[in-house]
């Protein structure tokens, strides 16, 4: 453990500052870093054992840009994967303190593809491609939080998301599978975020508290008769206008009855429940896989299960996570996580029904700083709700790994 020149534990250090330590008889001398300004390269891989095929081995990436410019007047937030895009450009009013101008770009443009999985089987019959490309505009409020940090404030913002969603057959359609019908999608956006949280250097949560949430109203310009095949035939009526709710919270702070900073304890729950939602407008579960950046934070974690796997129209999650600092730099961790989510399951005559599931998980994992101004996160978590296909019948429980690595541009 780093220790100053008396010998003494020394405190840990936030994110951004300058730092000066000592280790293993070294003195350590840690520049202070504008987070006004973040560029970053992320890269990484999940391993699911007899997952998804499709998923099983999954390597995921995007480039990270943030710019808090103007006196926190103007922000831009870009995360950039090629096939996933979410873009954020906020423009603050200088004649009325907090109010914001909002402009985003969300794209999901994926050229091959994609089916449902139940019980860990895949659902080939229903693959389709599926792509979505949608702009938003609309106005906001802002105002700064405790403890001051640059990302510690108070959003809260209403847009119009314009959108155009399209469809295609993939090889693996089943004859009898009805694609939907191209349509202009409109969505109206209301979202809040309130961030009060201290971060350590490698930028987890250290002390304090974040919340937010997300509500939905979506309408489909045109919405045919899609689908016949496995799942229950859509009401299609009820799915072209659609509402979707979400919320989140985080806490972090010390472990009680232990006075060091080193021990550190977060506490994080998820939840979403809407109505009228069908596989192109429900949640998406895991929405990451690792991450505890100001936006990342919204989308919830599902330990063990591959991405996106689960498709709930209902979900509620909690997790406690147990982090050591081990060096200032070294941060190896434990989790738990308890959720209920709705997910499809074969019924006796072979149907297809939704029900509500536990799929409790434990894991654990490490976090460390890497050569080159970068950081490495190891992670390995089993859920015991989850269904893995070994080959013949389905069975509940599996393993999850993955390995991301962060470098900063």
């Amino acid at each position: 453990m780093p220790r100053d020149v008396r010998g003494e534990e020394t405190r840990t250090p936030l994110a951004g500052e300058e730092y000066h330590t000592e280790l293993f008889g070294e003195p350590v001398h840690v520049p202070a870093r504008d987070r006004r300004s973040v560029t970053a390269a992320n890269v990484g891989v999940q391993w699911i054992p007899n997952g998804p095929s499709f998923y099983e081995v999954l390597p995921f990436g995007a480039l990270y840009v943030w710019r808090n410019m103007d006196d926190q007047n103007r922000r831009f937030r870009g995360a950039f994967s090629g096939p996933v895009n979410d873009l954020n450009y906020n423009i603050g009013s200088k004649w009325f303190k907090g109010l914001e101008f909002i402009f985003t770009l969300d794209t999901v443009i994926i050229p091959i593809g994609r089916s449902e999985y139940v019980e860990g089987q895949e659902i080939k019959g229903v693959e389709v491609v599926w792509n979505r490309a949608a702009g938003g505009a609309g106005i906001g409020y802002r105002k700064l939080l405790w403890p001051g940090h640059q990302d510690n404030a108070l959003e809260v913002s209403l847009s119009y998301e314009p959108g155009f969603i399209w469809f295609n057959h993939s090889k693996n359609s089943s004859p009898n599978f009805v694609v939907p019908n191209d349509t202009y999608e409109g969505r109206v956006h209301f979202r809040l975020r309130a961030d009060m949280l201290d971060r350590n250097l490698m930028e987890l949560p250290h002390r304090g508290f974040a919340f937010g949430g997300d509500a939905v109203y979506g309408h489909r310009a045109r919405w045919g008769p899609w689908g016949g095949v496995a799942f229950d035939t859509p009401n299609v009526q009820q799915e072209r206008t659609f509402q979707a709710v979400s919320a989140f919270a985080l806490a972090a702070g010390g472990v009680p009855f232990v006075h060091s900073e080193r021990h550190r304890l977060i506490v994080s729950g998820y939840g979403g429940i809407g109505h009228n939602l069908d596989r192109f407008s429900t949640f998406r579960l895991p929405g990451r896989p690792t991450g505890y950046e100001w936006e990342s934070l919204a989308l919830p974690l599902l330990p063990g299960v591959a991405f996106n796997e689960l498709f709930p129209r209902r979900y509620g999650s909690a997790n406690l996570l147990y982090r050591y600092e081990a060096l200032f730099f070294l941060y190896p961790y434990l989790t738990g996580t308890w959720a209920v989510v709705e997910r499809p399951r074969f019924q006796s005559n072979g149907s297809i029904r939704n029900q509500m599931d536990a799929l409790p998980s434990l894991g654990g994992g490490v976090i460390s700083g890497a050569p080159w101004r970068s950081q490495v996160e190891l992670n390995y978590t089993y859920n015991f709700g989850i269904f893995r296909d070994p080959g013949g019948r389905p069975q509940m429980g599996g393993h999850g790994f993955f390995v991301f690595w962060s470098k900063e541009l």
